[in-house]
């Protein structure tokens, strides 16, 4: 995988912050969102019947901040195999222990159901940062399905620079690099997450994407909006090409 340790990445907006009222539903809210995302993806909800007997949660965390709500959960893959969509439920909960929010309702993009791709033995941070929860979200709750296709081609590679991080007045702290393309082959997307952690607690994290890349490794300009405060933090980016024989991430 072409995971870059230490900075961040992205060119998308990482989290959409819409004005709903107090009494505005959770489907209401997703069907905006979807309207934000484009295409649906995923034209039935997530459901889970089976739990990976392969990859498990490390950890797990809400984020929250006048920009929105993000979950950051880090999973390892235990199997000798690379794998591709793993299914992932997740349900925040607020301080009472009902559920705001759960990742389950139809529309929703594919990377926000499912880890993209974890290589055997690895470790992988997800990001969902269109958390759009009916009240105060306090703690989550993620369980990985079953599934995922397993994978033994080449994935395209990507190189990027460390980051300036600054401060924006209407979107909080955003980070600026570039990316370059070293696969030596158009590519159709680039799904980046970036989580900022000061120590073992995670801080802050941003999710966006690249969309239709040249060939030519010409550096493209990334900017990353963090949901929660990355400054003084270390900051951690992966990047998730489309592979070869899939659909975009």
């Amino acid at each position: 995988m072409t995971a870059l340790r230490a900075f961040p990445v992205l060119l998308v907006v990482a989290g959409v912050a819409l004005v709903t009222s107090g009494c505005e539903s959770t489907q209401d809210k997703s069907a905006k969102i979807a309207a934000e995302l484009g295409p649906v993806k995923q034209e039935k909800g997530l459901e889970i019947s089976q739990r990976s007997k392969d990859v498990e949660v490390v950890s797990s965390t809400v984020l929250s901040d006048e920009a929105g709500t993000a979950v950051v959960v880090e999973v390892r893959n235990g199997s000798d195999r690379d794998l591709v969509d793993v299914p992932i439920a997740i349900d925040v909960r607020d301080a009472q222990g009902k559920s705001v929010y759960r990742n389950d309702l139809a529309g929703l993009e594919t990377a926000l159901t499912a880890i993209p791709y974890i290589e055997a033995g690895d470790d992988v941070l997800w990001v969902n940062d269109q958390v759009l929860a009916a009240g105060k979200p306090a703690t989550v709750k993620a369980t990985i399905g079953a599934g995922g296709t397993p994978f033994d081609g080449e994935v395209p590679e990507f190189t990027a620079s460390e980051p300036q991080l600054e401060g924006d007045p209407f979107s909080g702290v955003v980070a600026d690099g570039n990316i370059v393309n070293e696969s030596g082959a158009d590519q159709d997307r680039l799904l980046i997450y970036a989580v900022a952690r000061k120590g073992t607690e995670v801080v802050a994290a941003g999710r966006g994407a690249i969309e239709r890349i040249k060939a030519k490794p010409k550096p493209l300009a990334y900017n990353v909006y963090f949901i929660g405060d990355p400054s003084g933090a270390d900051v951690t980016v992966d990047l998730f090409p489309t592979l070869p024989g899939f659909e975009e991430p």
